[in-house]
């Protein structure tokens, strides 16, 4: 995520657009991949977002749309694509949590 809309749509890094993959294929990792590699690499990724988002301004233009997935542009900014990120991000955490709370049956908030 933080590569996908920090480094290539706002950033316009031609090395991480042309490593973009499409489909199910960019969110799969390879079974053998250890845990740590993973966490390593994101925590590289999100030090990376940090210092793009750091060195842009906020109303500055994004430098790269993908229109082969989105059609064209309906995000403009770089704050844009920070509200685009959190929203997204608490969506996913959401669905994560439900799932957790299917698997061991404990609930966090429960409203009556």
């Amino acid at each position: 995520m933080e590569r996908f809309w920090f480094g290539a749509v706002v950033a316009g890094d031609e090395e991480v657009i042309r490593g973009l993959t499409s489909g199910d294929e960019a969110w799969k990792v390879a079974p053998e991949v250890p845990t740590n590699d993973v966490l390593d690499r994101y925590r590289q990724e999100t030090e990376l977002a940090d210092a793009i988002i750091t060195a842009t301004p906020a109303d500055a233009a994004l430098a790269w749309w993908p229109r082969d997935l989105f059609g064209e542009p309906h995000l403009h900014t770089l704050r844009d694509v920070l509200l685009h990120v959190i929203a997204e991000t608490a969506c996913h955490a959401g669905h994560l949590d439900a799932a957790r709370e299917l698997i061991d049956g404990r609930r966090w908030l429960v409203l009556t």
